[in-house]
């Protein structure tokens, strides 16, 4: 798993909206696993783009964002999460910060929907999605664009160390294989599992762009910010 390979010393539990989100995500799986048909609560409220397509249940846009379908899904979005949270928020404000991570999951969805219409599979626009990685794969762009020279710390090859890595080129990565993963589905949708790559896609191109604009008004008085 991926960790900061310093500390930038942004307190987390003062930023207040990446709390609620991650108790929002908690309290939320803690509801589907209470589900008495086993299902997760699927059926209920997760993203089903035929249904968007029809104007119906237009709400799950949203709800889908705080759903995961097992305990590994949860936990790798949410450590990622942690990752990157903090020091978007303490940088953008909460309310933008707000805006930029609700904004990335909705587009991701939609840029999910429309690839359904292109992937040739009978039925493929029926399959539920759900998940928070549209709307973290936003947090992602804007870490990319205002903190491109913070270093990561990864597993080695051998998984038996840890390598640095700069944040800008392990995001970039990152991003380039979920264009490549993404094209790929478009033709075999199965081919790479069950992950919604374009969901990805569309957040963090939403949340590069907003961080572009909050970039080129404020430049880089974000840096000196007040840390505690």
């Amino acid at each position: 798993m991926v960790i900061e390979a310093e500390r930038d010393k942004i307190p987390f539990f003062k930023q207040y909206f990446s709390v609620i989100i991650l108790a929002a995500n908690i309290i939320v799986f803690i509801w589907q696993i209470m589900d008495p048909t086993g299902h997760m609560r699927v059926e209920e409220a997760a993203f089903v783009p035929a249904d968007f397509f029809k104007g119906k249940n237009l709400w799950t846009l949203f709800s889908s964002m705080f759903m995961h379908g097992d305990i590994i899904h949860i936990v790798m979005n949410m450590w990622f999460f942690l990752v990157v949270t903090d020091n978007c928020e303490h940088a953008m404000g909460h309310f933008l910060f707000l805006f930029t991570y609700i904004v990335s999951g909705l587009f991701g969805s939609v840029l999910h929907a429309l690839s359904t219409i292109i992937i040739p599979v009978s039925g493929y626009d029926e399959i539920p999605s759900l998940g928070a990685s549209g709307a973290i794969f936003g947090l992602m762009g804007v870490y990319l664009i205002l903190y491109p020279r913070n270093k990561f710390y990864l597993p080695s090859a051998t998984g038996m160390a840890m390598r640095k890595v700069s944040a800008g080129v392990f995001i970039l990565t990152y991003f380039i294989s979920e264009l490549i993963y993404g094209l790929i589905s478009l033709t075999d949708p199965f081919g790479l599992g069950s992950t919604a790559h374009f969901a990805h896609i569309g957040g963090f191109i939403a949340g590069a762009i907003i961080a572009v604009i909050f970039k080129a008004v404020k430049g880089d008085s974000y840096k000196t910010k007040k840390k505690s």
